[in-house]
């Protein structure tokens, strides 16, 4: 079945802050294009829920990059996901908005892991890569952190 990976949007308001949304995208049986759609509106959905429940207004941000699938390194499956941290991302040869992403890993640890891992690499990331600090908001069932709402 299609579906079912992690997706991470990173989005940046008019002030410079950034925020990172972790959610995932439903599962689908990939014969009936309409259930993609709708698995598609279902993220979309999750992720204006998530951004509302931190008290933040979707339309305030623009969306820098996004990857489906899993990033570099693991902080983001740990058992307490940090409220914030520095994410690193290198737009993919595809262009924007794909990217390819880590939380909380130097430039070295970054390209390793790259170059080690298959996924990664065929997604084409280039250089530069780019770090900001972001605020990190989950989706319900994803490894939670403290409320959002105390941010």
């Amino acid at each position: 079945m299609p579906g079912g990976f992690p997706v991470f949007r990173l989005y940046r308001d008019s002030s410079g802050s950034h925020v990172l949304c972790c959610a995932r995208f439903s599962e689908f049986s990939g014969w009936v294009a309409d259930e993609e759609i709708s698995a598609q509106r279902e993220l979309d959905n999750t992720v204006d829920s998530i951004l509302r429940e931190a008290s933040l207004i979707p339309e305030a941000f623009t969306l820098v990059g996004e990857q489906q699938g899993y990033p570099v390194g693991d902080r983001l499956f740990d058992s307490t996901v940090p409220r914030s941290g520095s994410v690193s991302y290198a737009f993919q040869q595809a262009g924007a908005p794909w990217i390819v992403l880590g939380l909380d890993v130097s430039t070295e640890e970054f390209w390793a892991e790259v170059e080690d891992d298959d996924d990664l690499e065929a997604l084409g990331p280039l250089s530069p890569l780019t770090t900001v600090t972001a605020v990190i908001l989950t989706a319900p069932g994803w490894t939670h952190h403290d409320d959002v709402r105390s941010l």
